[in-house]
């Protein structure tokens, strides 16, 4: 058996069984080989693939014996020339926007004063060191966090894709995520074109600016992040504002005073703050000292219309025989026992005979 071959061709003659499995023909101007691809190598393919797409494969040539014939077991598939890129580029792209993956209504709007920001790129390359300067540059107080990961070739998707996902799950506090590289061919930006990378940019809790090449670069990443730099370094420009343009709008905000500097505008602001202190404080103390007068005053008011209260005075109150009230002497006749009630306890007595006041 021939091993780790690479041969070049066309797709042809492709059927996705229901397995999973990848069964089709590689074929040239004057002959093709069968070719089939399992299921758990068809998930990993990093492009989108169909007929009439020249490809180089790579995997081990297999012989079925019964009738002689060759096929090749393939271990992975690889795009020929930019012309094949450009078509699975569309193919993706437009599968995704017919999934409304880069529609306005999922961007996530971009905080204006960043304290930590996540960064998913190459620990070596160039990229991380123009972020990081830049951002130090603009805003020396932002903390960077870097999650190293490879940005070409095999391996590389999936390393991207771990990266956004824990940052998303062990540091959700991040204000914002960086994802991207520097400049390379198109085989070597294509990374950010797989689906993978797409999809986990999408399904970020944390806002994502996709940083990928040069100016002139366009990836999938661009279209799904919620926000879209032409370089690395423009990214770390739009993710944090100049400290002297946040002084500058600082001072404009106060035309009437002209500070010579950012100590003492926070000093005048403390200034403020502690007049404002002290103004809440008097004001609950008065609010404090006017409710407790109401309620002195409330209680004086509930005194004197306490029934007690009037019998200390030499009232009495009177309560008939089925212990209910007596308002009114036709309530009580000659010979009824009445119970009198005193400041000081009560004295059952018999009516013996009753008057009414006529005046």
């Amino acid at each position: 058996m021939l091993m780790s071959i690479a041969v070049k061709g066309e797709l042809s003659s492709v059927t996705r069984h229901s397995s999973g499995h990848w069964y089709f023909d590689l074929k040239d101007g004057i002959s093709s080989v069968r070719c089939f691809l399992h299921a758990a190598r068809v998930a990993n393919l990093r492009f989108e693939v169909d007929e009439g797409i020249e490809v180089v494969i790579y995997g081990n040539i297999s012989v079925y014996e019964p009738r002689g014939t060759y096929s090749i077991n393939v271990t992975d598939i690889q795009i020929e020339g930019e012309g094949a890129l450009a078509i699975a580029f569309e193919k993706l792209k437009n599968k995704l926007a017919a999934e409304g993956l880069f529609d306005a209504r999922y961007k996530k709007p971009l905080p204006v004063f960043p304290r930590r920001i996540g960064v998913v790129t190459s620990p070596t390359g160039a990229a991380i060191h123009d972020i990081i300067t830049t951002i130090k540059r603009r805003s020396p107080l932002v903390d960077v966090l870097l999650y190293p990961s490879l940005v070409q070739g095999p391996g590389a998707a999936a390393t991207i894709c771990e990266g956004i996902r824990v940052l998303n799950e062990v540091f959700p506090d991040l204000d914002l995520m960086i994802v991207g590289r520097g400049g390379g061919s198109a085989e070597e930006l294509w990374t950010f074109n797989e689906e993978s990378v797409a999809r986990a940019i999408f399904d970020s809790k944390i806002p994502v600016i996709s940083a990928v090449g040069h100016e002139v670069d366009y990836v999938i990443s661009d279209l799904v992040a919620d926000l879209r730099a032409p370089t690395p370094t423009a990214a770390a420009e739009l993710a944090v504002p100049h400290i002297d343009n946040i002084r500058d709008r600082i001072r404009l905000c106060s035309p009437q005073r002209n500070f010579g500097s950012m100590e003492e505008l926070i000093e005048s602001n403390a200034r403020k703050c502690r007049q404002l202190m002290d103004s809440a404080v008097y004001a609950e103390s008065s609010i404090l000292e006017n409710a407790s007068a109401r309620l002195r005053i409330a209680g004086i008011d509930l005194k004197s219309l306490d029934p007690m209260g009037i019998l200390t005075r030499g009232y009495a109150v009177v309560k008939n025989e089925e212990g209910k009230w007596v308002s009114s002497i036709s309530e009580i006749s000659n010979g009824s026992r009445i119970s009198i009630r005193f400041a000081n306890g009560q004295a059952i007595a018999e009516v013996l005979s009753t008057e009414v006041d006529n005046g």
